[in-house]
């Protein structure tokens, strides 16, 4: 049996490749996702419905399975942070939070603390942590684009500074097992 509190890794394939109003790799809002995740009876783990190689790489949203049946979670309700000192609250006392941003620079990204950045908001991914202690603090962000992108598949994001738009819809979800 499933208890709250468990550790899942939840399949982003499931969301963006059967929630179709979330504009699969296309972009979309996190918002949509937790609706569709709602709607859906809930999401399965990673590994029930994992990306097909090198699909979320190239940017080709993945086949939605004809069935799913192994939900763990659903989302119960969906909540809005409203600054980075609120987001940096809420993970260093709960954890990760979704974040929607502008990554039109990131193709570029090969390591390091980024600081410039627009602020034409185009993806959503995953803040896992922050730095304060280093002598630029920094966000530590959880990309898609597979491991061979960035830092092993992070970013690192300058924080304090609204670095590409990150405080423009940061949320987090509570959740109760399916």
């Amino acid at each position: 049996m499933r208890t709250l509190g468990d550790d899942y890794i939840l399949s982003p394939a499931q969301i963006t490749g059967c929630a179709n109003i979330a504009e699969g790799c296309n972009g979309g809002w996190t918002e949509v996702a937790y609706k569709y995740v709602t709607n859906a009876g809930g999401i399965v783990q990673e590994s029930t419905d994992p990306y097909p190689v090198k699909t979320s790489e190239l940017g080709i949203t993945p086949t939605c399975p004809s069935t799913l049946t192994d939900q763990v979670v659903t989302v119960d309700d969906y909540f809005t942070l409203s600054s980075e000192t609120a987001m940096a609250s809420y993970m260093g006392s709960t954890g990760p939070i979704s974040v929607c941003l502008d990554a039109e620079s990131w193709n570029s990204y090969t390591g390091g603390v980024m600081s410039v950045c627009g602020n034409s908001v185009d993806h959503c991914v995953q803040a896992v942590g922050l730095n304060q202690d280093a002598s630029t603090p920094y966000w530590i962000v959880r990309n898609s684009w597979g491991t061979s992108w960035g830092e092993s598949g992070y970013i690192y994001l300058k924080y304090g500074t609204n670095t590409c738009d990150i405080t423009n819809d940061p949320t987090y979800v509570s959740v109760s097992n399916v």
